[in-house]
């Protein structure tokens, strides 16, 4: 899926520019920037244009975007990512559970696909967004404090603020993502200039996430769900490492419960203390993830679906089907569909 007026700069890292004015090609350039979208302009007379800028760094999308008209943007169910945004210009506003919060300048807002965020946008008004999948903030999560992550991760929508919301108020949170986006604005702008130095991306993605993590859950973790222990028992850290390398194939809480060395009924307690699941209720979890992070990069081909399912230990397709909506809110074949649609 191809925006009107796309002009590349070639190379790794460079800045892609976008230009729509027609809002067919607005909604499709939102869902290729951001995930599935919706978006109206709130005065239909008014003339639309659309101005953004997108650079890549290791798996952070940089998305530089502005509107000519007031608008409504409202993420659609099968999103799969995390948009943080920094008022530039203008004001939003975000309503999330029927709580509405206003970003005037320089404010954050995180927005994260399992939270229905719908954002009014004021007339020119201009976002820095820092646009992020899934399974990088998950696996960032197990890297950082060294357990499974709660699923889904919701992030609160105001990362920090001075104003004292949230219990930030003079920590310094906001002064540090203020002059975090300040720098990765100034990345960009290097890459613009065709002065991009790949590899440091690595590093910049890890600061980004790491920051994020941290100022949400706190260093220690304290802040974490609390059925969500700090660590997990050794028992279910095998056996989770024994389902992941076994997705393919039929698994019986005796042969999980043998290979770990526990009982079943320990097993369970573990699980539904640690993950608030039982066992076999996570390895559908990890099937269906799984499921989705291969459709996300697998190419779209006859029987492409089928594999990938048989592939995750799924023998029924309609079933597959069945828990794959009801997950992710979309088809497995609408997944495939819309992951080639941003390819191209």
């Amino acid at each position: 899926m191809q925006p009107p007026s796309d002009v590349s700069a070639p190379g790794l890292g460079a800045v892609h520019r976008f230009h729509a004015s027609e809002l067919p090609h607005v909604e499709a350039l939102c869902a290729r920037l951001f995930g599935p979208t919706r978006v109206r302009p709130l005065d239909a007379r008014a003339p639309l244009h659309v101005d953004a800028e997108q650079c890549h760094i290791g798996q952070l999308w940089l998305v530089d975007i502005r509107y000519s008209t007031a608008m409504e943007i409202e993420p659609q169910p099968g999103k799969d990512e995390y948009v943080i945004q920094t008022t530039l210009a203008g004001h939003c506003e975000a309503l999330t559970d029927g709580q509405s919060q206003h970003y005037p300048h320089g404010s954050t807002l995180v927005a994260s696909p399992t939270l229905r965020t719908r954002l009014l946008l004021d007339e020119d008004c201009e976002r820095f967004c820092v646009v992020l999948r899934r399974r990088a903030i998950e696996h960032a999560f197990r890297e950082h404090f060294g357990f499974e992550p709660p699923a889904p991760i919701a992030f609160a929508p105001r990362l920090a603020s001075d104003d004292g919301l949230n219990g930030n108020g003079g920590n310094g949170l906001a002064e540090r993502w203020q002059a975090l986006v300040g720098y990765l604005r100034a990345e960009m702008r290097t890459r613009r200039a065709g002065a991009a130095n790949p590899t440091i991306d690595a590093s910049i993605e890890h600061m980004v996430v790491s920051t994020l993590l941290f100022d949400q859950f706190s260093g220690d973790g304290a802040t974490l769900p609390r059925r969500f222990q700090p660590t997990l028992p050794a028992y279910v850290r095998r056996a989770i490492q024994y389902l992941r390398r076994n997705l393919d194939r039929p698994i019986t809480m005796r042969e999980l419960a043998d290979h770990c060395g526990v009982s079943e009924r320990s097993l369970q307690v573990g699980f539904r203390r640690s993950k608030n699941a039982t066992p076999m209720e996570y390895l559908r979890l990890l099937r269906l993830q799984g499921a989705r992070d291969s459709l996300l990069r697998s190419p779209q081909q006859p029987g492409a679906v089928t594999a990938i399912a048989l592939r995750h230990g799924f023998a029924h397709l309609s079933m597959f089907s069945r828990e794959y909506r009801r997950e992710f809110g979309e088809l497995p074949s609408d997944t495939l569909r819309r992951a080639q649609c941003r390819e191209g």
